[in-house]
């Protein structure tokens, strides 16, 4: 009777590893919209003109410039009203332009980044509104470099315990792939952006970066 070999590439192991590093974000992002309602396009139009030079001036003056402070939107549009027997009237002209902004913990301001965003949003006054705050990391790959080699640490430890509770060892890698997990929640905040005399203190909190990743290892 012939008995089969097993084929050798057969005989392996496949886990599933995952690294994440926590950091506090070192910069914000945030929409800035200025808008203005008047009577006329022209009025309304020079309203935002004057709050939108306040506000960049305010942002200049505090090392936001070049890439990091960009018009992204410029728009008017009329208001109506409708009474009984008139019908609908235009009764004004709302104009706005938006700002993305990019505040740097690391950069020219002396001031907390949420203390640029509130002198920025103090610049405006009732004109301005703030959305879109996002806080982020200069240089994420670093993060995500260092949370690889964790992913690639926790495989491996698994694979090695794998292959000794099967009582063999590890050969060569046969496989590596990096799996996509999608976001991760962020942790609770922890330390303040605000500085103490900001008008709304805003968290900064610790952003994870995970890895995770999918190796195969040849068993001996």
């Amino acid at each position: 009777m012939t008995v089969a070999t097993p084929d050798p590439a057969e005989r392996s192991v496949t886990v599933r590893g995952s690294g994440i590093v926590s950091a506090v974000p070192d910069l914000v992002r945030a929409t800035v919209t200025v808008t203005a309602t008047r009577p006329a396009v022209a009025a309304a139009f020079e309203a935002v003109s004057r709050s939108t030079t306040a506000v960049t001036a305010v942002l200049q003056g505090h090392g936001v410039s070049g890439p990091d402070l960009a018009t992204t939107g410029l728009s008017v549009h009329s208001e109506t009203s409708w009474t009984e027997g008139r019908g609908s009237e235009v009764t004004g002209y709302t104009a706005a332009t938006t700002l993305q902004i990019t505040v740097r913990a690391d950069g020219a301001s002396a001031a907390s980044p949420a203390q640029v965003v509130a002198d920025c949003v103090g610049a405006g006054g009732d004109d301005i509104r703030l959305g879109g705050l996002e806080f982020d990391f200069s240089d994420p790959a670093v993060l995500t470099a260092t949370a690889r080699e964790r992913a690639w640490a926790d495989a491996l430890a698994k694979a090695e315990q794998y292959a000794s509770l099967s009582h063999r060892a590890l050969g060569e890698v046969l496989e590596i792939s990096e799996v996509d997990t999608g976001e991760v929640s962020p942790r609770p905040a922890v330390k303040a952006l605000a500085a103490a005399d900001s008008p709304v203190p805003v968290e900064r909190g610790e952003k994870p970066t995970r890895v995770d990743v999918r190796v195969r290892w040849r068993l001996l």
